[in-house]
């Protein structure tokens, strides 16, 4: 029930392209799946999902073959393992200590902490549970720690030395207001924060992951190291919506 792939695909340095979604919307799931990206996020922080619909999101990824990641808070982490999400993207992890509770609450005992219960979606409702399941969520599911904060910047290097982090994702919108730039993304200050970030994730033998809305921004920060390269359902959107109603208005 759980696609495995993630965590392979982090190690190998191939660059993995991937989109947010903060709205409960199975279709357009389907939707990036069929388009060719290689990862969804479903976004449970800024997002409206409830626990039902990010079930729902997760199964119509494995429709189409897209893998499920899950942006979201600490204290949801087994739940949405246990929907069969196939990474955990947790938000603000400043700190070495959080970065181990993660890890922790991510797998199974003897490597972490996870509360078992083999009735899981995850754990084909009991069809699928035990040894087998233990062995692939433990190997098969990924830990992604984001990078968004000076604080995070400062506890970088003690951060990527926590076993079991498969990715850190550096975020320039939260990082430029905890920069007191707030905003100010593509400001020399903040991209240079984002670069020296990356290099460092790169150079930990972590996959490095940040926001690439436009091509340009993706082909630079790739050539910095990243691999894990994301960009946002609306950011998309948007510019498309507006550029209709102007071919609309004769």
């Amino acid at each position: 029930m759980i696609d495995t792939r993630l965590p392979a695909l982090l190690r190998s340095g191939d660059t993995l392209r991937g989109i947010f979604l903060g709205m409960p919307t199975p279709p357009l799931v389907e939707m990036a799946g069929l388009a060719g990206f290689d990862f969804i996020v479903i976004d449970n922080e800024h997002g409206n999902s409830t626990l039902e619909t990010t079930e729902q999101m997760i199964r119509a990824a494995k429709a189409v073959n897209i893998i499920p990641v899950v942006r979201t808070l600490e204290s949801s982490i087994n739940h949405v393992l246990d929907l069969g999400a196939s990474a955990i993207k947790i938000p603000g992890v400043n700190t070495a200590a959080m970065a181990q509770r993660i890890v922790d609450a991510a797998k199974y005992p003897p490597v972490g902490r996870r509360g078992a219960a083999f009735s899981t979606r995850a754990a084909g409702f009991g069809f699928l549970g035990g040894d087998a399941h233990v062995k692939a969520s433990n190997e098969g599911t990924s830990v992604i720690v984001m990078i968004e904060t000076v604080e995070a910047l400062e506890n970088l290097d003690e951060i990527l030395k926590v076993k079991g982090i498969d990715c850190a994702f550096v975020g320039p919108n939260d990082l430029s207001f905890s920069m007191g730039l707030p905003g100010k993304v593509g400001s020399p200050e903040v991209r240079a924060k984002v670069e020296g970030a990356i290099r460092r994730i790169r150079a930990s033998g972590v996959a490095a992951g940040v926001i690439a809305n436009n091509n340009a921004d993706a082909k630079h920060y790739r050539a910095v190291g990243a691999n894990y390269l994301s960009t946002v359902y609306t950011a998309l959107m948007v510019p498309m919506l507006k550029s209709a109603v102007e071919a609309l208005s004769v």
